[in-house]
């Protein structure tokens, strides 16, 4: 039994061996004269050559992806007074409006001296209907009639 091989193996070392020299072939450059030959067969313009030459150009632009030293502190620069002094006054400012008055946020809030100021307003005949989602059409009926023509 040991005298039976399996033909598989020795096929495909030749393929592995006709593929590795067919590479091979083509990753060296041609003579001068050579290459006279295959520009003048293949005279298009050829993108894959023109993007394989470009590519290593792009990199050489691009800077490498590093934290600057310069750049540290032109943010902090920014950050730390934004952070330590600007967001803790307005926060902790709020906290205390909001803690020490009752109707400090009157318009976000529903409180007495909001739904006075809005009985207010109510009674200036020229903001009598402000919170009517139709104030402001000219005609009422015609936008009412494109509503019913669209369901």
């Amino acid at each position: 039994m040991a005298g039976l091989r399996r033909p598989g193996r020795a096929l495909l070392l030749v393929v592995a061996v006709a593929t590795a020299v067919a590479y091979c072939l083509q990753c060296f450059v041609p003579t001068p004269d050579a290459s006279q030959e295959i520009q003048g067969r293949n005279s298009e313009f050829q993108l894959g050559v023109v993007a394989s030459a470009a590519l290593p150009a792009l990199t050489m632009l691009a800077e490498d992806a590093e934290a600057k030293y310069g750049d540290q502190r032109r943010w902090s620069a920014v950050l730390v007074p934004l952070t330590s002094l600007v967001f803790p006054i307005v926060v902790f400012g709020t906290f205390t409006l909001y803690a020490f008055t009752e109707d400090v946020f009157w318009k976000l809030i529903p409180s007495k001296r909001g739904v006075e100021q809005e009985n207010a307003w109510r009674e200036n005949p020229l903001f009598a209907n402000s919170r009517d989602p139709l104030k402001g059409f000219i005609n009422v009926d015609d936008y009412e009639k494109g509503l019913e023509e669209a369901w």
